[in-house]
Parts: structure tokens; C-alpha cells; sequence
């Protein structure tokens, strides 16, 4: 049975009508492996619909308020940010429509510390009820994130999160994925030959823990060389262009690690531009990458994808109306890595263009899968 994904041009319309300025963007509604608790695998159940959420009851109600929530996002430029945001924004509307909110705003950055520290101290101004904040660094923003927090605000980071007490965190366990993707490769090749590693966003946490996962494995194997790294900034384009400036200096490339995001297309689409076969490349479970991936299954190609869950965006929305009703929220909690196998390509072949494979994050899904965890 293949799998739905929800992210269907309603939601690239969201994302796509963020209006960006040079200080960012934002919109306004302010009318005001085997599953574990932080991965899941093409085999993990369909999540409800929008139409289907806030089922849940008891201890973890919602009632009607008149919150205001805003989204800090760090950085816009690639797939997987453009449709965390647009997540955010299906959720948004949704809780809005149920009047469990009266409002929200989404600001988007550029990736440095000042922007997002304007965006915060915007949203301070403004008196919004909680900020879900996707983090340029995880220790920067501490003295303006303890403004708002003085201020009564709920703060819910994830994805990138930072270093704060009191702060609700939504983190993955990237050195985890970093070493399973990483000691994947070092089974396929034997232990033996050069890689290039693809980094994400410099400074940011997924980088940091993407990266020391990887080298935690590459330790145990000498034979293993790293013949470049490349800064991709999880994003197609700038990945292709740095394999583009220096292959043709470069030794026998057996294997890509690449960061995750939206990269591997980039690297597919380098090698191949250079008229070279692709070597062994970790997907990304990008549309684009599962559509070539599938075609060269056929020929004999084998991998493995993965990545994190852009819908995150949706879960980091559903927690902060759960914070602000007083629903019993843990301070730390761990969001899904989906995992793709060789065997399971075909449960993504409806995938749509332009998206990465991620559930529906619904309330009773952030209920069950995060905040009961």
C-alpha cells in the first residue's frame, strides 16, 4: 500500500506566499533499521488527516483561546525549511479554524544570529503567546529568548534547538543518524576507499550532530578517506556546485555521505554532469532523489535515505497549544527520523515534486508520538 503524504500544492502555495525581505519574511494571521521513538520507517501507520485531528481528550484537551503563536525560522533556503513551514502554516490555520488560536505569524531569516534575534524581540513587542523557534545557533539567543520567557512567553524550539532551561525542546538525535547512515556506507564498500561528506548549515545543531556521528565511525576505519567536504547547506544546487569545483582533483569516489535536507539530488546531478557513474549516495528522501533512486533500482543501484521530518513543523505548532493549555508538555522531547529501505522505494512513488517524505504531524499524532513519549 503506498503511503500518503500530505503536502499537496495547497501547502507549496503557503510556503511560496512567505513574502521574503531582506530582513526576512513573514505572514501574519493575526485576525489577531526498526522503529524506535525518534525514527520510523516507510512501515510506520498513516497519521489522521487535518480534517481528523483534535481527537484528543482527557488529560490532553484543548480548549477555545485566543493565543497568538510565532514561528522564528532561522533560515528559508531550501526544500526541507520551505515545507517545515508550510506545515506550520496547515497547522496554524487548522487550530485557528478549531479556535484553539486566534492568530499567527511566521518569520523567516537568513541564517544569521541578528536577524533571528530581531525576530524574537519583534514578537516580544507584539505580546504573542508562545514562539516556536527553528535556531540559527543553540547558545546565541539565549539572552533574548530569557526576555521572552520573562515575559510570560512559551518557547518551543525544535529541529535546531537550543541550549536554555526552561525552554520546551523538539530535538532529533542526529549523531544517532549520522553514525547509521555513515556505518551503512563503510558495510557497502568494505571498509576501504574515499568518501566525501556533505555538510548542512554551518553552526547549526543538526550539522554539528550530523557530522560528529559521522566521524565518530569514520575513526574506526583508517583505510577510509575523506577526499573532500563540502558545504551544501542541505540544499540541491549549492551541493552540485561544490562537487562541481573540485571532482576533477579528486581520487576515486566510492561513496557520498551526504548531510541530509535536501542535498542528494546535487551530488547525483554533479557526478552525472561530469559524465562519471554516481557512486554509493545517501538519499534524502526527497521526491527527486526517490524518483531517480527507484528508476536505478531497476539497474542494480542500491542505497538507503533519510531524513528528519519537515512536518516537525506542524508537531512544534500542536505543542506550543498544548503548552499554552496546560497540557502536560516534557521539557525535552525527541521527533521522528523516517528511514527509507531498498525494499520500500515503491510505497514512495506518489510522492509529490518539490517535497520530502514526512506523516502528517496532527494533534493526536503529537499526542501519541511526542508528548506521551
Amino acid at each position: 500500500m503506498k503511503l500518503t503524504h500530505r503536502f499537496t500544492a495547497l501547502l507549496l502555495a503557503a510556503a511560496m506566499g512567505l513574502s521574503l525581505t531582506a530582513c526576512g519574511s513573514s505572514q501574519s494571521s493575526s485576525n489577531a533499521p526498526s522503529a524506535t521513538p525518534s525514527e520510523q520507517s516507510a512501515q510506520s501507520p498513516e497519521s489522521s488527516t487535518a480534517e481528523d485531528t483534535l481527537a484528543a481528550s482527557g488529560d490532553y484537551a484543548l480548549k477555545s483561546g485566543k493565543y497568538v503563536i510565532g514561528l522564528s525560522n532561522s533560515f528559508y533556503g531550501n526544500t526541507w525549511r520551505k515545507q517545515m513551514v508550510s506545515s506550520f502554516t496547515e497547522a496554524a490555520e487548522e487550530a485557528k479554524k478549531k479556535g484553539y488560536i486566534s492568530g499567527y505569524e511566521i518569520q523567516n531569516g537568513d541564517n544569521t544570529v541578528n536577524t533571528q534575534i530581531a525576530q524574537i524581540n519583534s514578537f516580544i513587542l507584539k505580546k504573542v503567546d508562545a514562539i516556536c523557534i527553528n535556531a540559527a545557533s543553540s547558545t546565541a539567543l539565549n539572552d533574548v529568548i530569557k526576555k521572552a520567557m520573562d515575559q510570560g512567553i512559551k518557547i518551543i524550539a525544535f529541529d535546531s534547538i537550543i541550549d536554555l532551561d526552561g525552554a520546551y525542546t523538539m530535538d532529533y538525535d542526529w549523531v544517532s543518524m549520522g553514525e547509521k547512515k555513515t556505518q551503512y556506507v563503510m558495510d557497502k564498500i568494505g571498509g576501504k576507499g574515499n568518501v566525501i561528506v556533505v555538510r548542512g548549515p554551518s553552526g547549526a545543531a543538526p550539522d554539528v550532530g550530523i557530522y560528529q556521528g559521522i566521524t565518530n565511525v569514520l575513526k574506526k576505519y583508517p583505510d577510509v578517506k575523506i577526499a573532500t567536504e563540502i558545504q551544501g547547506q542541505a540544499d540541491a544546487t549549492v551541493t552540485q556546485q561544490g562537487i562541481l569545483n573540485v571532482l576533477s582533483s579528486l581520487p576515486k569516489v566510492d561513496a557520498v555521505i551526504t548531510h541530509c535536507g535536501a542535498d542528494s539530488m546535487g551530488v547525483v546531478n554533479a557526478f552525472q554532469s561530469m559524465g562519471q557513474e554516481v557512486p554509493l549516495t545517501i538519499g534524502d528522501n526527497t521526491a527527486e532523489f526517490m524518483t531517480w533512486w527507484n528508476q536505478q533500482a531497476q539497474k542494480g543501484y542500491e542505497t538507503m535515505s533519510v531524513n528528519s521530518t519537515p512536518s516537525c513543523g506542524a508537531g512544534a505548532l500542536w505543542t506550543a497549544v498544548a503548552a499554552l493549555n496546560d497540557v502536560k508538555v516534557p521539557q525535552k522531547m525527541y521527533l521522528p527520523f523516517i528511514y527509507i529501505n531498498q525494499d520500500e522505494i515503491g510505497q514512495y512513488a506518489d510522492l509529490q515534486a518539490g517535497t520530502i517524505a514526512s506523516p502528517y504531524m496532527s494533534y493526536d499524532y503529537v499526542v501519541e508520538n511526542i508528548l506521551k513519549k
